[in-house]
C-alpha cells in the first residue's frame, strides 16, 4: 500500500480502501457546539433517573447491533472481530450499570453538617451541577472503547457531548454518534470530523469542559489552553508501563499474562507492558518461555489472527525505529524483529538484554515489542520500573501476594497490579490515571466527575433573629469570640455563658 495515504482511508491488515469520509472544516465546530448547548439545557433538566435510562438503553443498543460496529472496528483496525467484540463491545450492558451506580453516588446531594450552636437555624445542601457541553477528543487505539470512559458519565451527569474521533478512525464514532441521536435529544451529542486544526478548534469553542487522550506533546498543549481559558480539563497522555517478574512466580501463568499484556492490539494500549524486569536468577527460563508463546502468535490477516497490524503507517514508522536502535545499541533479537510486509502489520517481538541507554525502554512504543531487562532482585526491578517520565500502570508477578502488595506499592503508578494488568480499563468504578507525563487526568469511577459537574451549595436560613455576628462591634462580640473559641476547645460548662452572650450581641444588632 502507499507509504502514508489519507488517515482512515485504508485497512490496515489489507490496504483495502475504505469508504470515504466526510472532514469538517475548522470553521463548523462552533455551530455543532452551539447545538449541543441548545439541547443540554432541558437535558439538564431532565430527571437523573431518566438521563440513567437512556444511558442504559445506550449501552444495550451498542450490545444488540454489535454486529454492525464491530465489522466497522475490523476495517478500522484491521484486527480479529473476536477481538474487537471481547476488547470494546462484549462488557457494554454491565459497563453501563457499573457507570449509572458510579454516577448516581457521585452525583447525589451532599448535606453539610452545621453546627447549632455555631450556625443556629442554618442548613445547607451540596449539589452537583452540569458543566454545559464537554469536549471529548479521543484517540485511534480502541475507537468505541475510549468513548465509553468520558461519553456515559458526561450525558448521566446532564451535560451535552461533543466528540472528536481520531481521524484515523471515524467511522466507529460516527456510528457511535448515530446510536446517540436515535435515543437522545437532537444535538446533544455531536460529532466532528478531521486532523488537528479541528480538534484545536474544539478546543477554542464554547465548551465548558475538556477530555482528551493523546500524545504528551499534544496534550501539554490542550492542557495550556485549556486552563488559559478556565475550563476544567482530564488529560490522559503516554504510558510504557513495567512488569517486574520474581523469581518466584508461577512461571507458565506469568509467561501468558505477559504475552496478552504485551502483544493485545499489537500494543497499541497505554497501559501495554513493553518493559519487563526479570530477576536474573529465572531469566533465562522465562525469556525461553515467553519468546516460544510470542512465536506462536499469528499475524496473518484472517478471522483467527492474533496480533493485528500498526493502525497506521507513522506508527509502524516508531515501531521500526525503535527496534532498529535496541539492536544498534547491544539488544538481542529473539524473534520477530521486522515489518509482516502484509499492510502495517509488525512481527510480534521479543527483545532481549535492553537498558536505559535504548529507545525502546524510555519511550513509548506502541508497539508488539517486549523489551526484557535482566535485574539481580525486586528492588533494582522497582528502582528501574520507576525511573521512567511515565506512570500509568505496572505489575509485579510472583507467588507471595504480601511482598507483591508491598512492592506494587512502591510503584510511581495511578494503577498498580498484582499477578495481572491492565484489565481495569473495563471497570466503572476503578479510575483510570496516572502521574509523570501520563498526565493528570481521571477517566471513569466518581473521581472523574470534577470535569462533568461543578459544585453549587445552597445554603438556608430559617432564623427569625439577627445573627450575633453582625455589626455593630461591641464589648460583647469579643467576649462571645473567646468563648466560643473556649468551648471548641472543650470547655463545655462555657455553653451557658455562650448562650447569654448570643443573646446579648442579638440585641445589640437590633439597637437594644
Amino acid at each position: 500500500m502507499s507509504a502514508d495515504p489519507r488517515p482512515g482511508s485504508v485497512n490496515p491488515a489489507t490496504g483495502a480502501p475504505l469508504d470515504d469520509v466526510t472532514w469538517n472544516a475548522a470553521a463548523d465546530v462552533a455551530a455543532v457546539v452551539e447545538r449541543a448547548r441548545a439541547a443540554q439545557k432541558g437535558w439538564a433538566a431532565t430527571p437523573l433517573a431518566e438521563r440513567a435510562r437512556r444511558v442504559l438503553d445506550l449501552g444495550r443498543r451498542i450490545a444488540e447491533r454489535r454486529h454492525e460496529v464491530v465489522a466497522i472496528l475490523d476495517d478500522e483496525m484491521g484486527r480479529a472481530s473476536a477481538d474487537s467484540l471481547i476488547s470494546e463491545v462484549a462488557t457494554i450492558v454491565d459497563y453501563t450499570k457499573g457507570v449509572v451506580s458510579v454516577g448516581k453516588a457521585a452525583l447525589a446531594p451532599e448535606k453539610v453538617a452545621l453546627s447549632p450552636i455555631t450556625f443556629p437555624g442554618k442548613k445547607a445542601v451540596i449539589e452537583q451541577v452540569p458543566r454545559g457541553v464537554i469536549g471529548i477528543i479521543e484517540p485511534w487505539n480502541y475507537p468505541l472503547l475510549q468513548f465509553h470512559k468520558s461519553l456515559f458519565p458526561a450525558l448521566l451527569a446532564g451535560n451535552g457531548v461533543v466528540l472528536k474521533p481520531s481521524e484515523h478512525t471515524p467511522r466507529t464514532a460516527q456510528w457511535l454518534h448515530k446510536q446517540c441521536e436515535d435515543l437522545f435529544p437532537a444535538g446533544l451529542v455531536g460529532i466532528v470530523i478531521g486532523g488537528g486544526e479541528v480538534g484545536s478548534a474544539l478546543v477554542e469553542a464554547d465548551i465548558d469542559g475538556l477530555v482528551f487522550t493523546g500524545s504528551v506533546r499534544t496534550g501539554k498543549k490542550v492542557a495550556a489552553r485549556a486552563a488559559e481559558r478556565l475550563i476544567p480539563f482530564s488529560v490522559e497522555l503516554g504510558g510504557k508501563d513495567a512488569a517486574i517478574v520474581l523469581a518466584d512466580c508461577a512461571l507458565e501463568r506469568t509467561v501468558q499474562g505477559l504475552v496478552w499484556a504485551s502483544m493485545h492490539n499489537a500494543g497499541q494500549d497505554c497501559s501495554a507492558v513493553e518493559r519487563i524486569y526479570v530477576e536474573q536468577a529465572i531469566a533465562d527460563a522465562f525469556v525461553d518461555k515467553f519468546t516460544a508463546a510470542v512465536e506462536r502468535l499469528r499475524t496473518t490477516p484472517n478471522e483467527e489472527v492474533d496480533v493485528g497490524p500498526l493502525q497506521n503507517a507513522a506508527q509502524l514508522r516508531i515501531v521500526e525505529a525503535h527496534v532498529a536502535d535496541a539492536i544498534a545499541k547491544g539488544a538481542t533479537v529473539r524473534c520477530g524483529g521486522k515489518a509482516t510486509g502484509a499492510g502495517y502489520g509488525f512481527q510480534p517481538t521479543v527483545l532481549d538484554h535492553c537498558d536505559m541507554g535504548m529507545d525502546v525502554v524510555v519511550e513509548e512504543t506502541f508497539g508488539p515489542v517486549a523489551a526484557i531487562i535482566r535485574v539481580k532482585d525486586a528492588d533494582e526491578a522497582i528502582d528501574r520500573a520507576n525511573a521512567s517520565r511515565f506512570g500509568l500502570g505496572g505489575s509485579v508477578w510472583t507467588q507471595d501476594l504480601a511482598k507483591g502488595e508491598r512492592l506494587a506499592r512502591q510503584l510511581e503508578v495511578g494503577l498498580a497490579h498484582v499477578n495481572t494488568h491492565k484489565f481495569a480499563g473495563v471497570v466503572p468504578s476503578i479510575p483510570w490515571t496516572g502521574t509523570k507525563e501520563t498526565g493528570t487526568g481521571i477517566a471513569a469511577s466518581r473521581h472523574a466527575y470534577h470535569t462533568f459537574v461543578r459544585p453549587r451549595t445552597i445554603i438556608v436560613d430559617k432564623g427569625k433573629d439577627p445573627e450575633p455576628f453582625w455589626l455593630p462591634i461591641s464589648g460583647e462580640l469579643l467576649d462571645m469570640g473567646h468563648t466560643l473559641a473556649e468551648f471548641q476547645l472543650g470547655s463545655f460548662l462555657r455553653v451557658f455563658t455562650l448562650l447569654g452572650l448570643l443573646k446579648k450581641r442579638v440585641n445589640r444588632v437590633r439597637g437594644k
